[in-house]
């Protein structure tokens, strides 16, 4: 029995999401242990949920959809991935940078690109909430609690 293109590109895709959340969670285990709890988390959640999307991709379908599926629908499959793509994209970028830039640098940038990719196009706005979230972020956490944030190599 032949696997169908669009499940094994489902499955290729899973495999290489589990492959790549994991050398992004051994990634944050290299920063400081008093700064290290938000990347380990997110790494984690996105480790798991990579799993569970390349358990979902070798799970048989039902007896009903698979003799459904069309090839127009089969390749929506992949189409409807799209946005998940982009989330894990920005994530494991995001997670890169922390190390090299710093967490105010870094989050800076992420926030203001995570926001236009995902389609806010106001500047100000943009800007605003960015500056606000890391006010926020500074005031709570190196102020209040006195927890240091990741430094980067380059600053």
């Amino acid at each position: 029995m032949t696997v169908p293109v669009s499940i094994r590109k489902d499955r290729w895709f899973a495999g290489f999401m589990v492959v790549v959340s994991a050398l992004l969670l051994a990634q944050a285990y290299r920063y400081p242990a008093e700064s290290a709890q938000f990347p380990r988390f997110l790494m984690i959640l996105q480790l798991i949920f990579s799993v569970l999307l390349l358990a979902q991709a070798f799970r048989p379908p039902p007896a009903a959809r698979a003799d459904a599926l069309t090839p127009k629908e089969s390749g929506d499959t992949l189409s409807s991935l799209y946005a998940p793509f982009k989330v894990f994209v920005a994530a494991s970028l995001y997670i890169v940078a922390i190390d090299y830039l710093g967490y105010y640098l870094a989050t800076a940038i992420f926030l203001c690109a995570a926001m236009f990719w995902f389609g806010s196009r106001r500047p100000l706005m943009v800007v605003s909430v960015t500056a606000g979230f890391l006010l926020i972020v500074y005031a709570l956490f190196a102020s209040f609690m006195g927890v240091r944030l990741p430094e980067g190599a380059l600053f």
